[in-house]
């Protein structure tokens, strides 16, 4: 297997982790479009922030455990919230999308 088809493999399998998430936990999702935004802004902090965990992983484990360790407790549960997060957004802009009108100027019948 090439590291391309690896990786798209990585991707898929968390993205299908992200979607058993969204359908397995519905009370966690965001009650407004603000609060997903937020979400998203959050994953997208945690993820930039780890690489700081390769660091501590490597001073704490030897070499082949700490890239597994590093893999297993950060990485995999850190893209599967960046995953989870933008789905909690696209859902929520889906249900905002679909809604009807809500009232406005009524009109008059030109008769």
């Amino acid at each position: 297997m090439t590291n391309a088809g690896f990786a798209t493999a990585c991707f898929v399998g968390l993205g299908a982790v992200a979607v058993w998430f969204y359908l397995r936990f519905p009370r966690l999702r965001p009650g407004s479009i603000m609060f997903a935004i937020g979400h998203v802004a959050v994953s997208f902090a945690v993820f930039d922030l780890s690489p700081l965990g390769i660091g501590l992983c490597r001073h704490v484990l030897p070499a082949p455990l700490s890239m597994v360790a590093f893999l297993v407790a950060v990485l995999v549960p850190t893209l599967t919230y960046v995953f989870v997060s933008w789905i909690w957004l696209i859902a929520r802009l889906h249900e905002f999308a679909d809604t009807p009108p809500r009232g406005g100027h009524p009109v008059r019948d030109a008769a």
